[in-house]
């Protein structure tokens, strides 16, 4: 019975996560699908396969697709997919997009993504784009692999759709590696449960926790 309750809390905290988070395939896990680029796709083929610049695959990892970058696995399960970019030496191009996507009305929605480095030299420089508009930026870290959430609010006022970017302003022909991964958007803060999760988790936690009592007086009795 402990348990079931507990499971249960559990299934609701990963099912209000999917709810807030209305970006199709953001963790990569479908391949290369539901989302836009103006980067060139490359399918994986090899260690060579991203030496282009203004390039990007999904793969599991992005020393197999360049051979001079650091290998690691992806932020979501660190074995399955993520988006592997070789930067552009043109300012502004979209790296990864999403158009019309749904929203309510004077609401404030949390847009955030993880990025990580492939190579140590002149990381990334990102842009939060809304409606063609920057709504907040970040540079990735120059240590390879490791993985850093960023994320910023945005108030949909009179707006019903949204059109969602990500836009590199970095030039560097030489750098500019990385890889992005679950990305989300949605009116939850990143990694922070509804306030309905937090109460069914907690009457689920107390449910456990009457049950061992209970049980611990009846080993006492017997």
């Amino acid at each position: 019975m402990n348990k079931l309750i507990l499971m249960a809390a559990g299934a609701v905290l990963v099912s209000s996560a999917a709810q807030a988070t209305t970006v199709v395939n953001g963790d990569f896990s479908a391949g290369n699908i539901g989302f836009n680029s103006s980067y060139a796709y490359l399918a994986p083929a090899g260690q060579h396969t991203l030496y282009p610049e203004g390039a990007y695959t999904v793969d599991t990892n992005p020393n197999n697709v360049h051979d001079a970058w650091t290998s690691f696995g992806d932020h979501t399960t660190g074995q399955g997919l993520m988006m592997i970019v070789n930067g552009a030496t043109v300012d502004g191009v979209s790296v990864w997009g999403e158009t019309g996507i749904s929203v309510a009305q004077n609401t404030t929605y949390y847009f955030s993504t993880w990025v990580a480095s492939s190579y140590p030299v002149s990381p990334a420089i990102l842009d939060f784009s809304i409606n063609g508009a920057s709504v907040g930026g970040l540079t990735a870290s120059t240590t390879t692999g490791l993985w850093q959430q960023f994320y910023t609010t945005w108030n949909s006022g009179s707006n019903t759709t949204v059109d969602l970017a990500l836009v590199n302003h970095n030039t560097a022909y030489s750098g500019n590696d990385f890889a992005l991964d679950d990305i989300a958007f949605g009116t939850t803060a990143p990694g922070v449960p509804e306030p309905a999760t937090w109460a069914l988790m907690l009457v689920g936690f107390g449910a456990a926790g009457y049950g061992l009592r209970r049980q611990r007086r009846a080993a006492v009795a017997a």
